[in-house]
């Protein structure tokens, strides 16, 4: 760790004037408790952000296999191969970009300021403290999972969106061109998203907590096995004879270690541990807050929506390219802890110091598993 913090203290200062920016935003919006403010605040928290996304050059996972995509034409011989397994809304979103200008500076613009301003719709519409939230998602989910995978990051923003259908108490058949439409395109960039649409489903009250305890222990146990993956495997291997459909191939190939080359250069029961432990810490937080206040229906919802995250993710501990998954449900902790906060003012200041310094933590988590393709930050203008 130590090693690590100081690589990142001489190569990763981009990395840290974000954190320090965004944790800037969030107190300032913590005390001056004007909406307007806030939602200035998050706004140009956000619009950073997203130049920081779509101006990097050769920095983030997957840098040259979705840049091969993109300038890999459809009439080329190697196409095939190229985009195999790709999900053809992001195909065709690169294909017409492409025709446009074969600047993938600007395709990433274009993705980053889809997805990210999709987030912030979310975050905005379900908070009043919008820079907390960008805050929030920047340490936990926008290294992980917006700088490199193009695909994931537009379909986690597009499900986002569709969440906001439980802000008013409807049922599912209620106003559904508001869930189905984004979903609909989340699912275009990546078919894994239809796993987020049962969480639309959830109870309008929050599932009692001994429950919650109960049922995540289970999953921990579970996980710890390693029974829910042995399972994944059994169903590959059952599925075989239909090796030529993309999901099975995908199946085939991450449950016969098809990934052991890059989770390979990292700790892997580490990461878990560290995982377990931050979802645990904040299902406490809103557990020990349900006993003073009863929040309303839609954060409840969502809370229901993020223990279904957490025990998708105990299960499948030690294979990270399954946990992955539980991203579409455990993102909304970027709206649940703002939440909390605007409700129990009185805590403010031990909350703060809570939020300074438990996301720093994990921000270095996230960066420390593939250093060499995050530090140094390279934009644009640094490789040119």
């Amino acid at each position: 760790m130590r090693e690590v913090l100081r690589q990142i203290w001489v190569e990763g200062q981009a990395y840290l004037f974000l954190y320090v920016m965004f944790a800037a935003a969030m107190v300032l919006e913590s005390a001056y408790e004007s909406e307007r403010f806030s939602r200035a605040l998050g706004r140009i928290c956000i619009a950073t952000l997203i130049l920081f996304i779509g101006l990097r050059w050769e920095t983030g996972t997957d840098w040259l296999a979705y840049l091969r995509i993109f300038l890999t034409p459809s009439s080329s011989g190697e196409y095939d191969a190229v985009v195999f397994g790709i999900d053809q809304g992001y195909l065709y979103l690169n294909q017409v970009v492409f025709r446009l200008t074969s600047d993938y500076t600007y395709f990433l613009l274009l993705d980053a300021f889809v997805a990210l301003v999709a987030v912030y719709y979310f975050i905005e519409r379900s908070t009043r403290l919008p820079a907390m939230g960008v805050y929030l998602f920047y340490t936990s989910y926008a290294i992980t999972h917006f700088m490199g995978s193009n695909r994931r990051m537009l379909a986690i923003g597009l499900a986002c969106i569709g969440f906001l259908h439980m802000l008013r108490p409807r049922r599912l058949w209620q106003g559904w061109p508001h869930w189905m439409l984004p979903f609909a395109g989340a699912a275009a960039f990546h078919r894994t998203s239809l796993m987020a649409i049962p969480a639309l489903l959830v109870p309008r009250r929050a599932w009692p907590a001994g429950w919650v305890i109960g049922g995540l222990l289970t999953c921990v146990v579970l996980g710890v096995s390693g029974v829910p993956f042995a399972a994944l495997e059994a169903l590959g291997n059952a599925l075989s004879q239909f090796a030529h459909i993309t999901v099975v191939d995908k199946l085939l190939f991450y449950t016969s270690g098809g990934d052991s080359q890059s989770v390979a250069t990292f700790d892997v029961m580490g990461q878990a541990l560290l995982g377990v432990a931050k979802r645990s810490t904040i299902l406490v937080i809103f557990i020990a807050f349900m006993r003073w206040h009863t929040p309303d229906e839609y954060a409840q919802r969502l809370y229901n929506i993020y223990v279904i995250g957490c025990g998708i993710y105990f299960l499948l501990i030690g294979s990270p390219v399954f946990q992955v998954t539980s991203t579409y449900y455990t993102i909304v902790e970027v709206v649940l802890l703002p939440i909390i906060l605007s409700q129990v003012p009185q805590y403010k200041v031990p909350y703060i110091m809570y939020l300074l310094i438990v996301p720093f933590f994990l921000l270095i988590s996230a960066l420390s598993p593939y250093m060499e393709l995050y530090v140094p930050y390279r934009s644009i203008f640094t490789t040119y």
